[in-house]
């Protein structure tokens, strides 16, 4: 049987794992337009065939840089917007075939938290009506006072005094206008989260407080995440598992520890390089690990390079690389796409 990215990908499979959501081939590309009649001139490729499993109970941390489609993966999974081509299987449906009163009942153990909660949170509206809003669409609870109880219990549930619930967001700090956010994915009962840059918007010091809560609820509540950070550092606290995404491709996958000590893919290395706390906390007694510096810019993912997709700005680029388009393959308990793998050193 011919070895593609998605079934070697099992041969890193969790054990005693079960399967929740299953990405295949996905794809998302934007058209560019341009003139007086707005023909269609080429395509942006926000995504390019991304292959990933996600089993219940696992963290995975998407980092890259700015524009390697980490945001659009998410809202895909959720289906917020379409794709090109591409399947996301969750327990054995593709969301992208059903039709709409389908799609709104599985909306219930799938939601998401964006980036910056006083964007997504409505300023017109109490946060007691903020987060019985779902509840009382999906018809989850029927009885007023039972609602009323249901929110009080959310509130506690992320920290907050349920008499906060009478306040509108811009009465609230940014870091309660996050807990709002996040009481309001849970008051659907969601099996799964995408957590979308949930604390880059936050000071330092509240960001420690929110990573503490999720990974609190993520124990008490059975959750699964997806957790989408270009701050690796942030990514390395919470995650199980870390995939490294580049120009729309993941480019490395595996637990954290691997990805922290031992990274294969010239970029991982180069992020890893730059993370000051992180670069020293695998290093040996004896050793320091050296920072790594890319040159050039990020390329046009309207344009994306030939060959391997990091070989404009990859320090031990060869003949090959610019030609030849390399598998993500397993590789010491890891997934990686590049054809000289392990070769940079930190």
């Amino acid at each position: 049987m011919e070895r593609t990215e998605q079934n070697i990908a099992t041969e890193i499979t969790p054990k005693n794992s079960e399967l929740l959501i299953r990405i295949k081939g996905l794809k998302k590309y934007y058209p560019i337009q341009k003139g007086f009649w707005s023909r269609t001139t080429g395509h942006i490729k926000a995504l390019n065939d991304i292959n990933l499993d996600i089993y219940k109970g696992q963290i995975i941390g998407i980092v890259g840089e700015s524009g390697c489609g980490k945001s659009t993966l998410g809202k895909l999974i959720v289906r917020l917007i379409d794709p090109t081509e591409g399947e996301v299987i969750f327990k054995g449906k593709n969301i992208f075939s059903l039709p709409n009163k389908e799609l709104r009942a599985l909306r219930r153990s799938l939601q998401i938290v964006f980036q910056n909660p006083y964007s997504s949170l409505n300023p017109r509206m109490k946060i007691c009506d903020i987060v019985s809003e779902p509840i009382i669409v999906h018809k989850l609870i029927n009885d007023k006072h039972k609602v009323e109880e249901r929110v009080n219990e959310l509130l506690l549930l992320v920290g907050l005094e349920p008499s906060m619930g009478i306040k509108y967001p811009h009465e609230l700090s940014g870091g309660q206008r996050q807990r709002v956010a996040i009481a309001r994915a849970l008051s659907l009962n969601p099996e799964f989260l995408i957590l979308d840059e949930p604390v880059s918007a936050l000071d330092v010091s509240i960001q420690a407080q929110i990573l503490n809560l999720l990974l609190d609820l993520h124990k008490k509540l059975n959750l699964t995440y997806l957790f989408i950070s270009h701050n690796l550092q942030v990514v390395s606290y919470i995650s199980t598992e870390i995939a490294v995404m580049y120009l729309g491709h993941i480019v490395e996958y595996g637990s954290k520890e691997k990805i922290l000590k031992s990274p294969l893919h010239p970029y991982t290395a180069a992020l890893l390089s730059s993370a000051p706390k992180i670069s020293t906390l695998y290093e040996n007694k004896d050793s320091r690990r050296k920072r790594i510096i890319l040159s050039g810019e990020i390329p046009s993912p309207a344009n994306p390079p030939s060959g391997c997709i990091f070989h404009t700005r990859c320090p031990i680029v060869k003949e090959n690389c610019k030609t030849d388009v390399p598998l993500l393959i397993p590789l010491n308990g890891q997934l990686v796409s590049c054809h000289y793998p392990g070769e940079v050193k930190i």
